[in-house]
């Protein structure tokens, strides 16, 4: 049996951030908002001063550059997943139930990308994209190896199961189909197809 992984906090607030962190948050939901309407292409740093409403100089005190400013949105938003997903799974409440408002959860992160992560991430970080995706990735592995072990800790879940390569596979759960169906029964299926094949 594989030994949960170790992993290393993201860390990217940088120094200006946290003297005025409100300011860099708001530049990056503006950010994002410019991307669901225009593209990758579209996003101009014009553009996502006009919708933080700042002046395009105050961009540039928080972010060298577009590729700058693409790499910690990428990160400020997968933070805040991981975050919610940690919460999510560390609560007292029955490994399925958890399950299920993290997979919610999941699919709403997916939802919020709208198809653009992956060509976002691509252009935030195209020399260093694999080390750095996988620092990203261990992130949630982590928090899945534990949400696994605490169901097997319960006895809800198989004491036989691999916790890395279970939380591996729970990892790959949760993507939005291509196909529009009702969001509740999605994930109630989701849910049970996992736990036929784990539960104790």
């Amino acid at each position: 049996m594989h030994k949960p992984c170790t992993y290393a906090r993201v860390k990217y607030v940088t120094t200006e951030a946290r003297s005025v962190p409100n300011k860099r948050d708001i530049i990056l939901e503006a950010t994002i908002r410019v991307l669901r309407e225009r593209g990758l292409s579209g996003l101009k740093v014009e553009e996502v001063a006009r919708q933080a409403e700042v002046g395009k100089g105050t961009v540039y005190l928080y972010f060298e550059d577009k590729q700058d400013l693409l790499k910690a949105l990428v990160e400020y938003h997968t933070q805040r997943f991981y975050a919610d997903a940690a919460e999510i799974t560390a609560s007292e409440r029955p490994f399925r139930e958890r399950l299920e408002r993290l997979l919610a959860r999941r699919l709403a992160f997916v939802d919020e990308w709208r198809g653009l992560w992956a060509a976002v991430a691509r252009e935030a970080n195209p020399k260093g994209q694999k080390a750095w995706l996988t620092g990203l990735h261990q992130h949630y592995q982590g928090i899945l190896e534990r949400f696994v072990a605490s169901g097997i800790a319960s006895g809800e879940l198989r004491r036989d199961l691999d916790v890395t390569l279970t939380a591996a596979a729970l990892a790959a759960f949760g993507c939005s189909p291509q196909l529009d169906f009702p969001r509740e029964p999605y994930i109630q299926q989701l849910a049970e197809v996992f736990m036929k094949g784990v539960c104790a």
